[in-house]
């Protein structure tokens, strides 16, 4: 079991130490989380599921992490012995409403200052039914990382009945991501791509959408969401279209939003702008539980007003090359420290897309004996967002659309709109031949 006295942070995490130390507060506090419901079919044996989190604990240091300050203010990572998990049981009515629990869970707050970093919520609805929610501080875990806790669980659980051990082997470790990324070849990498980036993001603090409202420095309103769903003969169209054109749905809607973000209206001459959250990680660390998020900023030129067509032919180059020379965010601002300046401002602001797919994380090796199937309806704002506009996509059986956006800065009928300007580009962008 891992235990690390002193480790690096990675650059993900060295990124919410320094917007903590610009803004704080707005990420390193008790409701900077993560969470994943799960409903589970057939009995549950408490004494074995809280054996098995123990075992989930154990595997993953990240949930056993805390970010240690040196004398000097330099932070870095201590990975703590394994502990005990953290699980609370109650009753529910059976009628219940699954979103109901899940919201009242996940609404509060769990402390970030104390490992485990991982708290698990099971409301029995009855001999064979109940919730199962899974909360993490996002220091410790990404949405990604819930899946693999998710599937972890069931697969001690199996264990556990069956007298066994969970694993026979190690999982990667957060703290080996952190020593790749000051590794000599990692770092060389950095240093020839910023050039690029350098480049590329010339002139740009004038970009960004303006605010409906502008806000002031240092001031936030609460966090709001719009939430939408693209119906299926749409989202098929757009698939469709996306293989008739040799790019992807992301680029259908990532064209979609940059439309609908920044309207051919003047508001936001120059061009369009966009940080686009990514998953981060390579196949190898599919299995590793940490905060492994990027983000790419993606420059998209839109000079001569561009229809949806040609936009989406830029978009595509434009991602293209960004993922060609992806690195972490935080070299690029250290590349670029104009991009600083943009950071506070609240007159116009950057909007943040990201789209999350189904993850390609292996299920069980075998049918587990703890059935947890995902709440549907479960997808809902973080209460704590990175910026003042956070616009997700969700694509696995359906897809749908939640916009998290800083009431102080923006209202819902701005909102509203402009989730209607997105659904109506991406019909004229499906339709394309």
């Amino acid at each position: 079991m891992t235990v690390v006295e002193e480790a690096p942070l990675t650059y993900a995490l060295e990124l919410l130490t320094e917007i903590d130390g610009w803004l704080p507060g707005q990420v390193l506090n008790p409701r900077f989380l993560v969470h994943a419901a799960f409903e589970v079919d057939g009995p549950v044996e408490v004494p074995v599921l809280r054996a098995a989190l123990d075992d989930v604990v154990a595997r993953h240091g990240a949930l056993r992490t805390v970010l240690v300050r040196h004398t000097d203010g330099r932070r870095y990572q201590r990975v703590l012995p394994p502990m005990p998990a953290r699980l609370a049981v109650r009753d529910l009515d059976p009628v219940t409403p699954p979103a109901e629990f899940v919201t009242e869970v996940c609404e509060r707050d769990h402390p970030d200052d104390s490992a485990p970093l991982l708290w698990a919520h099971l409301g029995r609805r009855g001999p064979e039914r109940a919730l199962l929610v899974l909360v993490a501080q996002h220091v410790a875990a990404d949405a990604w990382s819930m899946t693999v806790l998710g599937r972890d669980v069931a697969v001690a659980y199996t264990a556990r009945l069956a007298g066994r051990a969970p694993w026979s082997e190690p999982v990667m470790q957060y703290t080996a991501i952190a020593e790749d990324d000051r590794s000599a070849k990692w770092q060389a990498r950095i240093r020839q791509v910023q050039p690029y980036w350098r480049e590329r993001l010339a002139g740009a603090t004038g970009l960004g959408v303006p605010a409906e409202t502008p806000g002031r420095p240092g001031s936030s309103g609460t966090i709001a969401t719009v939430h939408f769903t693209v119906d299926d003969e749409l989202r098929r169209a757009v698939t469709e279209a996306a293989r008739r054109a040799r790019t992807t749905p992301f680029s259908l809607l990532l064209t979609a939003f940059t439309a609908a973000m920044y309207p051919q209206d003047g508001s936001s001459p120059g061009d369009a702008l966009v940080p686009v959250i990514t998953a981060g990680r390579i196949p190898s660390e599919w299995e590793t539980v940490g905060f492994l998020l990027n983000t790419l900023l993606i420059r998209v030129d839109r000079s001569g007003g561009p229809d949806l067509a040609e936009l989406r032919r830029r978009v595509d180059g434009s991602c293209r090359q960004a993922y060609a020379n992806d690195i972490p965010l935080l070299t690029v601002l250290r590349a670029v420290p104009e991009l600083f300046e943009m950071l506070p401002r609240r007159d116009r602001v950057l909007p943040l897309f990201q789209l999350i797919p189904r993850t390609p994380v292996p299920p069980p090796p075998e049918p587990p004996a703890l059935r947890l199937t995902p709440v549907a309806t479960d997808r809902r704002a973080p209460a704590v967002i990175p910026g003042p506009l956070l616009w997700t996509m969700y694509s696995d059986d359906s897809l749908t659309g939640l916009v998290a956006y800083d009431t102080e800065l923006f209202g819902e009928s701005w909102v509203r709109q402009r989730a209607a300007t997105f659904q109506q580009s991406l019909r004229i962008l499906a339709a394309v031949r």
